[in-house]
């Protein structure tokens, strides 16, 4: 794996989970899933493989900083900013050219920085077979999903014929690619879902540098060519201007539709049973985040989507949530069964006490500092606004550390 390159693509504006991802701060940069966000998990999932000195992150210019403030680990010239948005196919060589820069046959794995993967042990696995398989320099390998239901919201793939190459046996299924399918509607989903040898496009990539880059040259030459001129030394004041004058003039273009669909150089590799999720949207995000186990019990969240969100909370009898206040979500709690005491004030210094019974509720608004410690075991109906990343602990008798945690990690 020594010569194995990880580009994680954190670009993305996170648009559909507005008002949760912002224009300042998407949702990569947002910690959903825990006291991490998605770019951190992403970095954290892959980096057994890959040390965070082949590490590369393709950001906004603007998000440069988030980045810097959320991977320190990283080499600051591993952080490859982009002027402006030009898609995933300039995203992909430009990162491809910086890679080749250090390594000329250097394995890339391209990886969006928004995905959830639950299993990250089967995950690494998979990537480690692919790094092995894309080394070759033969085909570009990609990930695909075994679809559990028709979706409208992905991309499909078609693979049927098992790829003959050099490997060993039984190791691994590698496919050869027929063919991609935009998002289909509902009656073509379920067809393809039926017949068995569709999968959902990952939009995970892993290949040799000088092999996608053949790719591109081929399909995409005008790219190709842009690209190709930029100074070598990434990262100098000369590369920068150049990169922002050349971005000025590319069209905005996908991978997917500017090689992927093109190219009879694709093999995919089955991803089953890694738990894959891209958080697209807010019903994907509502079904990561339905149920979750706390240190003081566990949530289950019933209803999120760009106006408000709706859990109930079962906090265990003795146990508390940590003293904390939000910045802008605003929230009312009801007790449905159990006890509550509720601790709530201007500042952590003028805090009154409230015993809550059930069929009692409770506003909170935004910049209220509040902590709530079950009597006994108590169920907590809460909505609130959509805000989820919008927490800030000033206590916690579960050893967590304050910043900005996960969504109500509280």
């Amino acid at each position: 794996m020594e010569n194995a390159y990880a580009v994680i693509m954190a670009g993305g504006k996170g648009e559909r989970l507005w008002p949760l991802s912002t224009p300042e701060r998407p949702k990569q940069f947002l910690r959903l899933l825990g006291d991490r966000s998605m770019l951190q998990e992403t970095v954290a999932r892959v980096s057994p493989v890959v040390p965070a000195e082949r590490i590369l992150v393709v950001t906004s210019t603007e998000h440069v900083g988030l980045v810097r403030e959320q991977l320190p680990e990283i080499p600051e010239e591993n952080i490859v900013p982009e002027p402006v948005g030009r898609g995933t196919a300039t995203c992909v060589a430009l990162a491809a050219f910086a890679v080749q820069s250090r390594a000329p046959d250097g394995v890339m794995l391209a990886l969006p920085a928004d995905h959830v993967i639950a299993a990250p042990k089967r995950f690494r696995a998979l990537l480690s077979a692919a790094i092995q398989v894309a080394a070759e320099g033969t085909h570009l390998v990609t990930f695909g999903i075994p679809p559990d239901r028709p979706e409208t919201g992905y991309g499909y793939i078609q693979a049927v014929e098992p790829w003959q190459g050099n490997r060993q046996p039984g190791t691994i299924d590698v496919l050869c690619v027929e063919r991609f399918t935009e998002k289909p509607d509902l009656e073509t989903a379920r067809q393809f879902v039926d017949e068995g040898t569709y999968y959902w496009n990952s939009g995970m990539f892993i290949w040799r540098t000088d092999t996608v880059l053949e790719e591109i040259q081929q399909h995409m030459p005008d790219l190709h060519r842009a690209l190709a001129v930029l100074p070598p030394r990434f990262g100098d004041r000369d590369f920068h201007t150049c990169l922002a004058e050349t971005y000025d003039r590319l069209p905005s273009q996908s991978i997917d539709r500017g090689v992927m669909e093109k190219s009879d150089r694709i093999l995919l590799i089955p991803a089953r049973d890694i738990g894959w999720n891209d958080v697209g949207g807010w019903e994907a995000l509502r079904d990561v985040l339905s149920y979750r186990d706390k240190p003081w019990g566990h949530e289950h969240l019933w209803a999120l989507n760009e106006h408000y969100a709706g859990k109930f909370l079962h906090i265990n009898g003795g146990e508390s949530l940590s003293l904390q206040y939000h910045e802008i979500k605003d929230e009312t709690i009801h007790v449905v069964e159990g006890k509550l005491l509720l601790r709530i004030g201007e500042t952590e210094d003028s805090l009154e006490e409230r015993i809550l019974s059930p069929r009692d509720s409770c506003d909170i608004p935004p910049r209220t500092v509040h902590q709530m410690e079950a009597l006994e075991d108590c169920v907590i109906a809460e909505v609130s606004t959509p805000h989820l990343d919008d927490v800030v602990r000033l206590r916690d008798r579960y050893g967590r550390e304050d910043a900005t945690p996960g969504p109500d990690d509280r």
